[in-house]
């Protein structure tokens, strides 16, 4: 209901194809951390989701969400895409909610989920057909044919509720993966749960009233309460503005200086924070703006009638939430990791030979996958760019350069800022001006050059 109310409030208010629904992230800290570990019970904490969801609204209101996203480093917004998009691609290989192509290990976190022969791993099964809606998927996108992610997940479901339906415990599609294999331990398989995913019944009715409206305004005279507010606070910025910021670059939003549309965007960010209230007040955690809603761009959802879309589906999917929760991860993982592939298109034009901008941008992209939090990573970016860029400003001052023209640049170059510019940028001549200017402010070339001429006339004179 919540990603519902969410979804149409951003396709009415911003007309951005963005989907809404409970943060994955945002549910991990709700659950493990501020309940299972600080104590706090759930009530407190749907409390602290709601008062984050106000100090969301008073922000977005005041256009300081925008302004959050203007300053961040030029590439650290580029990287922040594919990053998100590699992202993506993780999760979808992963066991337990994509392909189980990944799987962990002790020695090195990762690795592949071998042997790859259905003789030899139980597993290959659920691994080969996932493969096979990916590669299926991949073929339709080439040749455009509409709705493809959509026939993916209907194959590879509808293959799946079929051979569990057929063979019911005898399944070779049971999950969860690396738990399920008949030749193991008899107790050790009684008491792994093992299932197929198929359903039992087509609908029930919602029950959400041992949920909905328990918050516990005593709370906030708890100093752990206040923490947990500003951490849901700050999780959900970063994490909301870097999908926003990837996402509409996909869908072709961000303009030539690498601006979201000001009233858009700060609508979009309203219906943010409204969702989060909504979804406190019904029982869910932080509401926020899904990585996933690329999957809509690449298929061609460009308007606000996109997320309308996805609204009207989540208010259809309630009553048939037996259903639709009974899609498995083989048929839902290779789209993840499809659309994630299709992201890394945000950096093909991106400068990579300048250290400056690179290496924050690098650090940004991997470290979003790497510590499965957008968040984390743009902060990583971000810091490293601030610190690289104070420990140079003594070498500028030295070089008699302006030491604050990055910062100046990032708050929106002027031809002053530009020109001062020129011999500020470490290891790059004068001849490759123009291109490093274009790359790191995003005006075209021609501005660049155009604004150049004009001060070297004036010059003249």
């Amino acid at each position: 209901a919540a990603g519902c109310i969410g979804s149409l409030l951003m396709g009415i208010l911003s007309n951005f194809p963005f989907g809404l629904a409970p943060g994955m992230g945002a549910n991990a800290y709700f659950t493990f951390t501020v309940v299972l570990t600080y104590g706090m019970p759930w009530q407190d904490a749907l409390t602290a989701v709601f008062f984050s969801g106000c100090f969301f609204l008073i922000l977005s209101v005041l256009g300081l969400r925008t302004l959050l996203v203007k300053i961040l480093p030029r590439g650290v917004q580029v990287a922040m895409g594919a990053g998100i998009g590699i992202f993506l691609c993780f999760i979808g290989l992963q066991s337990s909610q994509g392909m189980g192509i990944v799987v962990d290990n002790p020695a090195t976190l990762v690795t592949l989920n071998t042997p790859l022969t259905v003789d030899s791993n139980y597993d290959a099964s659920k691994m080969w057909l996932s493969v096979a809606v990916l590669i299926l998927t991949a073929t339709m996108l080439a040749i455009k044919v509409p709705g493809a992610p959509l026939v993916g997940i209907l194959f590879g479901t509808i293959v799946a509720w079929s051979e569990c339906w057929a063979k019911k415990d005898d399944s070779a599609f049971n999950y969860p993966v690396g738990a399920c294999n008949p030749a193991q331990n008899a107790t050790l398989l009684e008491d792994a749960g093992c299932f197929c995913y198929a359903p039992t019944k087509v609908a029930e009715a919602a029950q959400i009233e041992n949920t909905a409206g328990v918050f516990q305004w005593n709370a906030v005279y708890d100093g752990g309460f206040w923490v947990a507010v500003f951490t849901f606070l700050y999780t959900d910025i970063l994490d909301s503005s870097g999908t926003f910021f990837a996402v509409a670059k996909r869908a072709g939003y961000v303009d030539k200086y690498g601006n979201l549309p000001k009233g858009n965007a700060n609508m979009a960010y309203v219906s943010d924070a409204v969702a989060t209230m909504v979804g406190s007040a019904l029982g869910t955690s932080t509401v926020t703006t899904y990585i996933e809603s690329s999957a809509g761009v690449v298929d061609g959802g460009r308007t606000g009638l996109t997320a309308v879309t996805v609204g009207l589906w989540f208010a259809l999917a309630i009553p048939f939430a037996p259903l639709l929760s009974k899609i498995p991860p083989l048929a839902s993982g290779p789209i993840l990791s499809i659309v994630g592939g299709l992201m890394m298109k945000n950096i093909e034009n991106f400068e990579w030979s300048d250290v400056e901008e690179a290496l924050p941008a690098f650090a940004c992209l991997v470290m979003i996958p790497l510590t499965y939090n957008i968040a984390y990573g743009i902060i990583a970016g971000t810091m490293m760019w601030i610190i690289m860029q104070v420990l140079l400003m003594p070498y500028r001052a030295f070089k008699k350069q302006d030491p604050l023209v990055k910062f100046k640049l990032l708050l929106g170059p002027d031809e002053e800022t530009l020109k001062s510019f020129q011999d500020a940028s470490i290891g790059h001549g004068s001849e490759r001006e123009a291109d490093w200017l274009t790359h790191v402010t995003g005006k075209p070339k021609e501005v660049i050059e155009q604004a150049h001429q004009a001060h070297d006339s004036l010059k003249d004179k």
